[in-house]
């Protein structure tokens, strides 16, 4: 993986850059910033470059032994560390993310925006948590203190690590305050605040934005030959993340703009057969669609509250959006959107927690009736 190919990030490849270039990199990493931005693969990136033997100024050369076992994932010093989930027939075991690493890498080499929750439904564990164990924690410890096969770092990329569980937490502690010579420790996280404050403190903390709509929408004509318009509309709804922009094309994204609003015109006016006709594209849909629904729903309401605000600038809307942003505002107040919004997390944490599709989303158009109607 090189700079180039990763998406917006200017900023933060200057600063790896330029700490590189002045040998002043910390020997640990935290990469933070939200799901669907690139944070595994700005990492790879970071490991390639520290390790490449001919690097240019702005990039690695892609092109040299190290560059060459580094892009497919495949370099003897660079280590991986995933979450994985304990399954009842790893009782009594210790398994490990090297027993995964092989269809991680091609997921991940198909879609460097490969996510959590694509990972959580591959290991079938849609209902079960994700952890990095201390087991795991000292397999990486025993690899860093190897001898180099070749390469001038010995990297340690761990991925989501605020997985991290409590006895692996306290093991990593060692590896950050006494690292071996010549290695370098990456870690990316979605949710920084789950992290011990230990484990923060020993890091340095590199921020990642959101992506553009247009650097998306870009990628979207590229990569799935979308219309101008089609990529868009789908950019404009993927609050900066290419998750979530991949989430909405594969389930007919363009069409949840249209299925939103007549739910909610439904929920507004009150009318149960309607209302029920509406939900029903939705709960009958994977759960994948569903949480993609709410998520949107959670975004748009946003929107129109910024333009009850009279702050419709900073609302991320196509030209279409805006009329019924307009006409939804004028129903809008804080207080109804904060309930309102409560509501929806409320529905997308029962959504991923197996709860019966049909009556979450019937009870949510019913409060959202409530609110919306006083």
């Amino acid at each position: 993986m090189q700079f180039h190919q990763i998406l917006g990030q200017t900023e933060a490849k200057q600063h790896i850059l330029s700490a590189m270039q002045h040998d002043k990199l910390p020997h640990a990493l935290l990469l933070c910033g939200a799901e669907g931005i690139g944070k595994l693969a700005f990492a790879k990136a970071i490991a390639q470059y520290a390790n490449c033997l001919q690097p240019l100024s702005d990039d690695s050369c892609g092109k040299c032994a190290n560059c060459q076992r580094s892009s497919p994932m495949i370099h003897p010093d660079v280590h991986f560390v995933l979450p994985i989930i304990n399954k009842e027939e790893d009782k009594g075991k210790n398994p490990l993310s090297d027993g995964y690493i092989t269809d991680f890498r091609k997921s991940f080499l198909q879609d460097p925006y490969y996510s959590l929750e694509q990972w959580q439904t591959f290991l079938e564990g849609a209902n079960k948590q994700l952890n990095i164990s201390v087991h795991e924690i000292r397999e990486a410890k025993r690899k860093m203190l190897m001898k180099s096969f070749c390469a001038k770092f010995k990297v340690l990329i761990v991925w989501n690590a605020e997985l991290i569980n409590e006895k692996g937490a306290n093991a990593f502690l060692k590896i950050l305050e006494e690292p071996p010579e010549r290695t370098l420790i990456l870690m990316t996280t979605s949710q920084p605040g789950r992290l011990l404050p230990t484990i923060i403190s020993r890091c340095q903390r590199l921020f990642l934005q959101k992506l553009s709509q247009e650097d998306i929408a870009a990628d979207l004509q590229k990569t799935h030959h979308l219309s101008p318009l089609q990529a868009q509309q789908i950019a404009a709804i993927s609050d900066g993340s290419m998750v979530n922009a991949k989430g909405y094309l594969e389930e007919a994204g363009v069409a949840l703009n249209d299925l939103y609003a007549q739910w909610l015109r439904m929920s507004y006016a009150g009318n149960y057969v309607e209302m029920n006709k509406a939900i029903e594209k939705v709960y009958k849909a994977s759960k994948e669609f569903q949480r993609n629904f709410l998520r949107l729903a959670i975004k748009k309401m946003r929107d129109s509250l910024l333009f009850h605000l009279k702050v419709p600038q900073l609302a991320l809307v196509t030209e279409e959006d805006k009329v019924f942003h307009q006409n939804f505002s004028k129903v809008m107040s804080v207080p109804k959107a904060e309930m309102m919004l409560q509501e929806v997390e409320n529905a997308l944490y029962y959504i991923g927690g197996n709860a019966n599709s049909q009556m979450v989303f019937m009870a949510l158009s019913l409060r959202l009736f409530g609110i919306l109607r006083g």
